[in-house]
């Protein structure tokens, strides 16, 4: 009888493209963007496609995978140009290799694989997927590159509040005293990079928001919303608006973000915080007729936005590191008479009358 024996070997990491000080491919290198940062403009703006390693000029580039290659010009640029390789993209190269030709990757000779390229000006551009996408996360793709690691702690430098549909040419920012129906959560926020010793800033990898009834301390949440484990899709052009500010639009952090936009099976949806939405209902539910049948009845609440880098460090509300809090007064309902009572002297009752319907319900009935 013969056994035959099957191995898996399972790929946890991948190596890095440029070499490291010890003139390795095991890193750590920086990472001065990430995946899904904003990039063009409002009027034509896009998600970053890979992560942007920094590197000064000249240093040189290699491909991860042996085989022909793409190398073209880019088009933005005089100079600079791309090389694709399989599914590894390398942009922002000079002194590249030539077109259509074989090279041999760091996968396969991790000692002498072939120069594809130099680095043109302070960064490499590295993106993995198809040529139309999707696009992964270079940082998460096959375990992520050789130790990759990250201790900087996202920050949220702020949030606040605005009436729904603000992602659009018009918008409303809300008083925290007197926050009232359909709302979006806009906050400003950042990751701190320390990937390889080197100090960088680059956007968020996950969002989430919490809402806390002071009163009471019921909580509701953590809702997530912001993720970014690849792009295209979500697409270019108007998802984008969604995740980020159009009236703050900029391609570096910090960047303004709309929390309450979640993306979800890497599609972007246009959402709102219903502080009005009755008990049991969807995010998009029927409103509350009065306040007791409300999931938010009127009164004060605080309100959480939790960033965190795809490590896993922020969110942390005990200590606010990568979380921040705004104090609001919910104000939707206007009062009304629930009984009448009528004192002579200040003690003894002369009328005392009350609705013959439950306070729940919106149909009073008769006073009795």
């Amino acid at each position: 009888m013969t056994v035959i024996n099957f191995v898996l070997i399972l790929l946890v990491s991948y190596p890095w493209p440029m070499r490291n000080a010890q003139g390795n491919f095991d890193g750590p290198l920086g990472v001065s963007a990430t995946l899904g940062d904003g990039r063009g403009s409002a009027v034509s703006p896009r998600f970053h496609r890979g992560i942007d390693i920094p590197a000064g000029p000249g240093t040189d580039v290699f491909s991860l995978a042996s085989g022909r290659t793409i190398s073209w010009p880019h088009p933005n640029y005089e100079i600079e140009g791309y090389v694709r390789v399989g599914n590894y993209h390398y942009d922002h190269l000079t002194n590249r290799v030539r077109h259509d030709v074989e090279v041999t990757g760091i996968l396969e000779d991790p000692i002498n694989p072939d120069r594809i390229g130099d680095v043109a000006e302070d960064h490499l551009h590295f993106q993995i997927g198809p040529s139309g996408g999707p696009y992964e996360n270079p940082l998460s793709h096959d375990g992520g590159p050789d130790n990759y690691s990250d201790d900087g702690m996202p920050i949220v430098y702020s949030l606040d509040l605005w009436q729904s549909g603000s992602e659009a040419e018009t918008a409303r920012e809300l008083d925290n005293d007197e926050v009232w129906g359909k709302v979006d959560i806009r906050a400003s926020c950042q990751d701190r990079q320390t990937s390889g010793g080197v100090n960088t800033t680059s956007g968020i990898y996950r969002l989430e928001w919490l809402v806390r009834d002071i009163e009471e301390g019921t909580a509701f949440g953590p809702f997530p919303t912001t993720i970014f484990p690849q792009v295209q899709p979500p697409n270019n052009g108007a998802p984008v608006l969604l995740v980020y500010d159009r009236h703050n639009y900029r391609t570096a952090s910090p960047f303004y973000y709309w929390v309450t936009n979640p993306i979800i099976n890497n599609q972007v949806e246009n959402r709102y915080w219903n502080t009005k939405l009755r008990q049991g209902e969807e995010w998009n539910g029927n409103d509350a007729r009065i306040n007791s049948e409300a999931q938010y009845p009127d009164g004060e609440y605080r309100v959480w936005v939790m960033a965190y880098d795809i490590i896993g460090n922020g969110g942390d509300t005990l200590n606010r590191r990568g979380a921040e809090d705004e104090d609001i007064i919910l104000d939707n309902f206007k009062p009304y008479v629930d009984r009448v009572v009528i004192y002579q002297g200040g003690r003894v009752i002369k009328y005392h009358a009350f609705w013959s319907e439950p306070v729940s319900d919106t149909r009073l009935g008769s006073l009795v």
